[in-house]
């Protein structure tokens, strides 16, 4: 069984199978606003989120979303100057997301003790952080120092036992290797509840706008050695990923080689699936959550 996600974060629409993407709304705790620009997404991605600046704003769209209906919405926002999405000042309002009953994942930078234990006492369903170990793409694309931070806020948050899903930016030094397979190692020791896999893509308005994202080969042979490193642990293809022919043999080989999930796939990849006679469900929420959908 494949998991098909399917969110409100892209237009989706796939008549011909009656899928279309809904509800799961991403939301920014800093409206356009991020200080770090990093140099792959410059604070471009925040255009495509809901944005509130304050924590009545985000208990208002809370009631708004709740009465349409939504399930569930992914917290982000841009990040200060050490990585940091700025969270603490909504602690109450995102208690309030909770009792309303929505499920509630969140983005959250770098993340100390301190952070953690707030973390903790929200009772949120999953922590989703990003794993890089490049110190090419931590310091030139991210803006950061400190080549450990990454690795130290997934060893923290698993120490406060919260439940996390680190994100793998496959490509992120300008599309050129960063350090993936030893990504991968590091996930088989720390065990976390899932792992998603996003692919660096050039995007317009962005330094890096010329680059060219990581060779399907590549991808390929690094979702490989990820899907028999990491046997126990539910594994998916993120949203943030090339598109087109040459990228639909990317999302066919996770496929084939056991990936749990995939984001928006292509039609030709829904083909293969229809085709070949493989079971799949569509489902409105954040892929992190593929670890509430299958067990290892």
């Amino acid at each position: 069984m494949v998991v098909v996600f399917a969110t409100s974060n892209m237009h989706y629409e796939v008549p011909e199978l009656g899928i279309v993407g809904r509800d799961f709304p991403s939301i920014s705790l800093t409206g356009r606003k991020c200080e770090l620009m990093c140099k792959h997404c410059y604070g471009k991605l925040l255009d495509n989120m809901l944005g509130v600046s304050t924590p009545d704003g985000l208990v208002l769209l809370g009631d708004r979303l709740r009465s349409e209906g939504v399930s569930g919405v992914l917290l982000s926002g841009g990040c200060d100057r050490f990585g940091r999405v700025p969270f603490e000042g909504y602690l109450n309002a995102i208690k309030y997301l909770k009792s309303l009953g929505l499920k509630v994942f969140m983005h959250v930078g770098i993340v100390d003790d301190f952070r953690a234990s707030l973390i903790r006492g929200l009772g949120i369903d999953a922590v989703l952080v990003d794993l890089v170990l490049h110190e090419g793409a931590i310091k030139e694309v991210l803006g950061l120092d400190d080549v450990e931070a990454y690795v130290r806020t997934l060893k923290t948050l698993k120490r406060f036992d919260i439940p996390v899903v680190p994100h793998i930016i496959v490509g992120l030094y300008r599309g050129s290797p960063s350090k993936e397979f030893e990504a991968v190692d590091i996930l088989k020791e720390l065990t976390p509840n899932a792992a998603v896999f996003v692919i660096f893509t050039p995007y317009p308005g962005t330094p890096l706008e010329s680059s060219d994202p990581p060779p399907p080969h590549y991808i390929i042979r690094l979702l490989g050695y990820a899907r028999r490193k990491l046997d126990d642990i539910p594994l998916t293809l993120g949203c943030m990923r090339p598109r087109g022919e040459e990228f639909d043999t990317v999302e066919v080989a996770a496929i084939k080689l056991g990936f749990d999930g995939i984001s928006f796939p292509s039609i030709a990849t829904l083909n293969y699936l229809v085709s070949n006679g493989i079971r799949f469900k569509v489902v409105h929420e954040c892929c992190a959550s593929i670890y509430e959908h299958v067990r290892h």
